[in-house]
């Protein structure tokens, strides 16, 4: 009896100094009152549904004055969807970290710049940031434009001389993934050739396998996880992601050695050759041949650095320089940006031709605009991509609907003061922040009455209506926005200029009948089919 007094008594002393070292978390939880949701789980049922998460979210967005206090598990939870409180924490110094959610990814696929927190982030970024310049990005563009033949031989074959429905989203993303392997590693992989499947189902995979744990609050323990059959299957992509980045690292540091010798070896030959050598040409002058070797050597310096515009060759200097990275840090960042390319690119470049096949009107503007500004085949330059602004209103009115990533999570790393209209509140260090960008982007209040309607030119036309500057962040903003938005916009834009250049893509579908799914990346529930024609 008396033992289980004792017992009793340290429990109720235990959970007293809980609710002690948790009272400023109740306390803005009183004064930015929100949904309670249940004991110990809070919103959690709610999370677990990925198919209505957004929708509750937005109804209880109208119900609450955001940004208001709810509960994710036993953890505060900070709801945000208004331009003003984003601007606040996307340019605060105490919120560049990531949500504690973005644990169960670095887990997965490495600690890289997408989930890893400062100071590590704030290192990689200053690391990393040169291999995404504009002069870089430059480079890729031979890439971009045979991968778009590719795509544009997919469609042709498929959906126009078999004349079938195509569910584009799967082909899209087999594209994406290709340039992006191409852009990073240095490695054409043929996905659209069934070659290297086994990539991208582990790449595809991955991500599956992350947002299943989040939803699932029984597994968010490490030691219960690793008994499941989830884990087993991360295991399994995760080997086979591993097992890829590092046979192409292993790959291109042979192919740099071997192209240091043999240039070495070219610069080590006379510049004239001797007499009798084969590629000698008796009738041609003597500074001729001095400048046709010149003219090769310098060739074959080009061969030799034109790796360095790729991800891996970038970072591998750091490396070997001793500049505060690790092989493993490689890994981790190829395979993190491989992967937030492959999810976020392929989502906004999907939605983006879905919309413009549910709008011909809008498709047949963006038609005449590449008409104007582009030749009638062959590859497209820089300067055609910068001359292309119907094209990317077009882009950014789907990204606006349509989210690529629908909600970010940071963490207050210190006590943050936030302003609201009715007063100035003190968030508490540890707070999890939720900013809601896809009903922030489809708000009434915010876009007006043609919110929830696609039509590039009422919200991004030049007399469009005059809105807050962190209105509009599919790729976020501030401290830590994505470093690839030049990146992806560049894709995406050359991409679509190549198939509607040539071809008319339609569908059945109607946009208020597709119902989202906030996963990581924005899902849909079924995917619409499409037909496509020549031009």
């Amino acid at each position: 009896m008396l033992v289980g007094i004792i017992l009793a008594s340290w429990l109720i002393i235990i959970w007293i100094y809980f609710l002690w070292s948790r009272r400023r978390y109740y306390k803005i939880a009183w004064q930015l009152r929100g949904p309670i949701g249940l004991p110990f789980i809070g919103l959690g049922l709610q999370m677990m549904n990925p198919q209505t998460f957004l929708n509750y979210m937005a109804g209880l967005s109208h119900k609450y004055k955001a940004p208001f206090i709810s509960w994710m598990g036993t953890k505060c939870f900070l709801y945000v969807n208004d331009p003003q409180t984003v601007e606040q924490i996307f340019n605060s110094s105490h919120c560049t970290n990531k949500g504690d959610f973005y644990r169960f990814m670095s887990s997965a696929i490495g600690d890289g710049l997408f989930t890893s927190s400062s100071p590590r982030w704030q290192k990689h970024r200053r690391l990393i940031n040169p291999a995404f310049s504009r002069q870089i990005l430059c480079n890729f563009l031979p890439i971009f434009n045979a991968e778009s033949e590719v795509l544009l031989d997919k469609l042709q074959m498929e959906g126009v001389q078999n004349g079938k429905s195509l569910e584009i989203y799967q082909i899209l993303k087999k594209i994406v993934l290709e340039a992006a392997c191409q852009t990073t590693m240095g490695k054409k992989m043929n996905f659209q050739h069934d070659g290297s499947m086994a990539i991208f189902e582990a790449y595809n995979g991955v991500t599956e396998v992350c947002v299943k744990r989040m939803l699932s609050p029984w597994l968010y323990p490490e030691f219960i996880y690793r008994w499941s059959r989830l884990f087993d299957r991360q295991q399994k992509v995760v080997g086979v992601l591993i097992g890829f980045v590092e046979q192409v690292y292993r790959i291109s540091l042979l192919s740099t050695v071997l192209a240091f010798i043999h240039i070495n070896w070219q610069l080590l030959q006379p510049a004239v050759s001797v007499v009798g050598v084969d590629d000698w040409d008796a009738n041609m002058p003597l500074e001729q041949h001095h400048y046709q070797k010149q003219h090769e050597q310098q060739q074959q310096h080009q061969l030799g650095t034109k790796s360095k515009s790729i991800f891996i060759e970038q970072v591998r200097d750091h490396v070997e320089r001793g500049q505060q990275m690790s092989w493993q840090d490689v890994r981790d960042e190829a395979n993190v940006i491989i992967a937030a390319t492959f999810e976020t690119t392929s989502t906004a470049l999907y939605f983006t031709i879905l919309c413009l096949a549910m709008h011909p009107d809008y498709q047949d503007k963006v038609h005449d605009e590449l008409r104007a500004e582009l030749p009638q085949s062959g590859d497209i330059t820089m300067d055609q991509l910068e001359r292309l602004t119907y094209t990317e209103m077009a882009i950014n009115e789907s990204m606006r609907l349509f989210a690529p990533v629908p909600m970010v999570l940071r963490r207050a790393g210190q006590d943050l003061q936030l302003r609201r209209e009715d007063g100035n509140y003190v968030i508490p260090m540890g707070t999890q922040i939720g900013i809601d960008i896809y009903n922030m982007q489809r708000d009434v209040r915010v876009w007006g009455p043609l919110a929830e309607t696609y039509n590039p030119e009422a919200h991004f036309g030049c007399n469009s209506a005059t809105r807050h500057a962190f209105a509009f962040v599919p790729f976020t903003k501030g401290l830590r926005m994505c470093i690839g938005y030049r990146y992806a916009l560049m894709l995406m834009k050359l991409l679509l200029a190549k198939i509607f250049r040539s071809y008319r893509i339609s569908t059945d579908a109607r946009l208020e009948h597709l119902l989202v799914k906030g996963n990581i990346s924005l899902k849909l529930k079924e995917y619409p089919l499409c037909r496509v024609g020549r031009r």
